[in-house]
């Protein structure tokens, strides 16, 4: 690995661009009531948040050594998948704030707000060179993606 310590401000704006639909949710959450309640699954809310805190400290602490290629399918991948998941927080907002909206499939995906996300991180880690970086992702997407099925209303 050409990984050597050091801070990665591209790194931080890679982890922090999906956050912000979050801010609107947090000002204008669904209507007709909260989203499902958190610390339903206990230990696998546990993996999924220590491997997104791994993931955040090694994207942003860890720096590879290769140069980012601006031309990587990589990058563009990355780019499409963060659309995708602002277009389906759009459709979240636009359709009203419906809790249900949150878990419903965009384009045959299931739980959309959970799996392109997950999907841009992985590409972003791909893309700046980052094995440890993608590695915590895997497992966050493992366990992210699950605790969205099983907490998400879903129709």
């Amino acid at each position: 690995m050409n990984l050597r310590l050091a801070f990665c401000w591209i790194g931080l704006v890679v982890f922090a661009l999906p956050m912000l639909p979050n801010i609107a949710y947090a000002i204008w959450p669904p209507r007709g009531g909260e989203a499902p309640p958190a610390r339903k699954y206990p230990l696998l809310e546990g993996v999924e948040q220590a491997s997104r805190t791994f993931y955040l400290l090694a994207l942003t602490l860890l720096v590879s050594s290769t140069p980012r290629d601006m031309s990587s399918p990589w990058l563009y991948l990355g780019i499409v998948f963060l659309a995708l998941y602002f277009v389906v927080w759009l459709r979240y907002f636009v359709g009203g704030r419906d809790p249900l909206l949150l878990g419903t499939s965009f384009l045959g995906i299931p739980v959309p707000l959970a799996v392109f996300p997950v999907l841009y991180f992985l590409c972003a880690a791909l893309w700046l060179h980052n094995p440890v970086a993608a590695g915590c992702m895997l497992v966050f997407g493992i366990a992210h993606i699950t605790v969205s099925c099983r907490t998400l209303p879903q129709v």
